[in-house]
């Protein structure tokens, strides 16, 4: 008798699992097709474009000579282009969508970005946010020197500290 009701709760159990499963099976499936909809590997790479760019901006204000901007660009480029496989981030952004949106809420934005304006915003979307970031880079740029009015005290204070203690576990080194 326990080893048939072992049997029933085992199979009661498979019954349950299963739909759970097969939920996460379709959210996963919703959240890839959202993600390529949506061109996340472009916009990945778009968004490390970004970063680049403000980074070869301080360059530049550092006095970067364009061959140096140049060499950088070109060896950054064919780094991302060797090393960085969206295959292999696209599940992590995966496990974001499911985590933060339920299975009708993906179905949900997987239409509406089927629809004309879905497919406008897919297409419009990324130059706003870049027009956006440049309005919102230029407001701060007027404003930063009040921010470093502020740090420059007090990264003084701790700059011996920080001296001592040397780079944290894990940063890049400087200066090589």
């Amino acid at each position: 008798m326990k080893r048939l009701s072992a049997v029933i709760f085992l199979a009661a159990l498979g019954l349950l699992i299963k739909p759970v499963l097969a939920d996460d099976a379709s959210e996963r499936a919703l959240a890839t097709k959202l993600i390529d909809m949506t061109n996340g590997k472009e916009a990945m790479r778009a968004g490390f474009d970004s970063v680049m760019n403000g980074v070869i901006v301080n360059l530049q204000h550092h006095g970067m000579p364009q061959e140096g901007i140049d060499a950088i660009r070109a060896a950054v480029s064919k780094w991302y282009d060797s090393e960085i496989k969206f295959g292999e981030i696209q599940p992590k952004m995966v496990d974001i969508y499911v985590k933060d949106f339920t299975e009708d809420d993906l179905k949900q934005i997987v239409a509406f970005y089927e629809t004309p304006v879905g497919q406008k915003a897919i297409k419009t979307l990324p130059s706003v946010m870049r027009e956006g970031a440049m309005v919102a880079q230029e407001y701060t740029k007027g404003k930063i020197t009040t921010l470093n009015d502020q740090l420059t005290p007090i990264l003084t204070k701790y700059r011996d500290q920080m001296q001592a203690a040397g780079p944290a576990a894990g940063a890049p080194p400087s200066g090589n």
